[in-house]
């Protein structure tokens, strides 16, 4: 892998799905792995298999955010790459355009990911810099049918990303957004609606890691998703809403399904 070298790497969200394949490709890449998430059970089988660390965590707790970023950076020494990647998908009743439902999806895309940036930053920027990832979607880019919470969730972290990266690079930390489309995770698991162009989680972990590893700021994938969403996000608002709508109708799902996913 070309671009910059990762020696010392925390995930969130590390026990399944993107997270877990990405400890595993930066422990084969030499890296020491560090991981958090709500399952200590599942951690510590990724902490056996990379010759991690396990960190449980729930990311909604600021205060334990504090403490754990505070652990880390004691026991492993200052971190060259932090993936803020835990994520949450709510769904009830084939719906999730509730208040309720956007407070919960906010509290752990957005909220959770905000903590974890003000614990890591005053140490990063001490330490003479380093690499932050803030893990989004493709979803966030247009406001699609029956994702109001999870997408507004994932809009909003991509604003926050853009508004504070030169802010960032004044201290010398390198702030990026991933913004995956369909990866085959728990996390999708519910969904009940056409999803285009499924990706691996180790495919999506190798397209992140070189990512990241580079000077843009997103990385955006599989390209034959992002794109005609970019363009999508190009036309005028009018015309976007209706043409969503319409794909909306015509690729109405029979029946659904009740539940709740949370990574």
């Amino acid at each position: 892998m070309s671009g910059k070298r990762f020696q010392r790497v925390w995930i969130t969200g590390g026990s399944s799905g993107i997270g877990r394949a990405l400890a595993r490709h930066y422990a084969r890449q030499g890296a020491y792995v560090l991981v958090s998430g709500r399952s200590a059970e599942r951690l510590e089988e990724v902490a056996r298999e990379t010759g991690g660390a396990a960190y449980p965590l729930d990311v909604t707790d600021a205060e334990a955010v504090a403490r754990t970023v505070a652990a880390v950076w004691e026991d492993a020494g200052p971190l060259d790459l932090a993936v803020l990647n835990a994520g949450a998908a709510f769904k009830r009743a084939g719906r999730d355009d509730t208040a309720e439902n956007l407070r919960k999806h906010l509290d752990v895309n957005l909220l959770g990911v905000a903590y974890a940036l003000d614990a890591l930053r005053p140490r990063m920027r001490a330490a003479g810099g380093g690499t932050i990832a803030l893990v989004g979607s493709l979803a966030g880019y247009v406001g699609l049918p029956r994702t109001s919470g999870y997408g507004t969730s994932k809009a909003a972290l991509g604003y926050y990303a853009e508004a504070l990266w030169a802010e960032l690079q004044r201290e010398n930390i390198d702030l990026k957004l991933v913004s995956p489309g369909f990866v085959k995770t728990p996390i999708v698991a519910a969904n009940e609606f056409p999803m285009p162009f499924m990706l691996e989680a180790d495919e999506a972990a190798r397209i992140i890691a070189r990512g990241l590893a580079g000077r843009a700021f997103e990385v955006a994938f599989p390209r034959r998703l992002a794109w005609p969403l970019r363009l999508l996000r190009a036309l005028p608002a009018s015309w976007r809403v209706r043409l969503i709508a319409a794909a909306e109708r015509a690729a109405a799902p029979k029946g659904g399904r009740n539940g709740e996913r949370k990574a």
